[in-house]
């Protein structure tokens, strides 16, 4: 799923009602990046929201990494050691000196 489809979900409302009178259609809706936003008739009452679990797993995992990135950039040291090492990396695939995820911590 794109970066764009993660942070503009399509969104249906239902009434609270409408959802208890018709939750297995109702939760079916909700499926990738369409999310049911249930509403509470009363004034001021507030919305909850229904996502499908792979979609919430995909966004949560997504904004992980969006902050693990901020983090690297804060580092001023740490950056500098990344883009330092990102020069060797061509050398150091074609001279061999780097190895798998897999050869490093076994397979899954």
């Amino acid at each position: 799923m794109s970066p764009r489809a993660l942070v503009r979900p399509s969104k249906i409302e239902v009434s609270r009602s409408e959802l208890r009178r018709r939750q297995s259609a109702a939760f079916r809706r909700a499926k990738g990046s369409t999310v049911l936003a249930v509403t509470d008739a009363r004034p001021g009452g507030e919305v909850k929201y229904v996502v499908d679990g792979p979609y919430l797993e995909q966004l949560t995992s997504s904004l992980r990494a969006a902050l693990e990135t901020l983090e690297v950039l804060e580092d001023r040291r740490l950056l500098d050691r990344v883009l330092q090492a990102s020069r060797t990396l061509d050398a150091d695939l074609a001279q061999g000196r780097l190895r798998a995820l897999d050869e490093v911590f076994g397979a899954n």
